[in-house]
């Protein structure tokens, strides 16, 4: 019998549920008032063609997380086929019968599995101040055309490597060398006073928060790492922002829990001489861009509020 929240072929999430009996446990589950209803057999189950909702949406999140759904822009709250196909396989890897529904029986397993990663990702988790110590990061913004953001090692090799958009030429990245002060999960966005965003509304916390679930602030000129929304993940890898760091709504998970947090540095290279070195310090490495949906396994723990902090370096 499978591990529960092991990783299993083609990147999804093997299962074991047990049956999934009791009360839900993980967070977003337990506040979305028709999946617990669901739960508990006081709601129908939803099914395709149910209407789009913030329910199918959180659900979505969990099967994103658990790698059935692969693409981010999957988690758009319609129950279509893409949504039942994805239910499905995660319903033959828990036991559960293949209705391709969000019935009691799949939401308990799909708690349950969710649970279970969460829980790994927990054990997992680094101590407090040492990837501060650990990793330095530098955003290479030398060729607005190929755009980077390095992870290096304390000897300057690569670790990693993620697409990033900085600010275009309206709208420069400022500044050169920070330390993060600040990594906000699950804040919400309010329009900043500039005239790129005079007509735009606030936004809560979520997955399609203009700045992603988490957010490491550069300290200086309204300047964040954060992350965004699927739909501009096609704008990684050049000058695309108004002044910030953007990288994927999921790879801003795994950086701020794997490389970076508050007191962190990073430096900001406009050099192409530099930019030239960390390329080829990057393949030495054998080290290529991170897929953008590196750190999916994070995103449903920050959704739910079982994964991620709000720290501030110093206090």
């Amino acid at each position: 019998m499978p591990i529960p929240g092991t990783t299993g072929p083609q990147g999804t999430t093997t299962v074991s549920t047990g049956g999934a009996t009791g009360p839900i446990s993980c967070g977003a589950f337990k506040a979305d008032a028709t999946l617990s209803k669901i739960a508990t057999g006081a709601a129908q189950p939803l099914a395709k063609g149910a209407p789009k909702s913030e329910s199918v949406k959180t659900a979505q999140v969990a099967l994103f997380s658990l790698g059935f759904i692969k693409a981010r822009a999957g988690l758009d709250g319609q129950f279509g086929p893409g949504t039942e196909a994805a239910v499905k396989a995660f319903q033959a890897s828990a036991g559960v019968v293949q209705s391709g529904k969000l019935d009691a029986a799949t939401v308990k397993a799909l708690d349950k599995a969710a649970a279970t990663q969460i829980a790994s990702l927990k054990r997992q988790a680094q101590p407090d101040g040492s990837r501060r110590t650990t990793y330095h990061l530098v955003a290479d913004i030398s060729d607005p055309a190929k755009t980077r953001l390095y992870v290096l090692n304390k000897d300057d090799t690569v670790a990693a490597r993620f697409l990033t958009s900085p600010g275009r030429a309206e709208f420069p990245t400022q500044g050169t060398k920070f330390t993060v002060p600040d990594l906000l999960v699950r804040k919400p966005w309010n329009p900043p006073n500039s005239s790129w965003a005079a007509n735009a509304k606030p936004i809560p916390p979520g997955v399609d928060n203009p700045m992603g679930l988490a957010k490491l602030s550069l300290g200086a000129y309204s300047q964040y790492i954060h992350g965004i929304p699927a739909s501009e993940e096609p704008e990684l890898g050049h000058a695309a922002s108004h002044g910030c760091l953007r990288v994927s709504g999921s790879n801003v998970l795994e950086l701020g829990e794997k490389y970076a947090e508050a007191g962190s540095s990073v430096t900001i290279n406009r050099d192409r001489a530099l930019s030239a070195k960390l390329e080829a310090a990057a393949t030495a490495a054998q080290v290529t861009d991170k897929p953008t949906d590196a750190g999916r396994e994070y995103m449903f723990g920050y959704l739910s509020g079982e994964l991620g902090k709000t720290t501030h370096f110093g206090g």
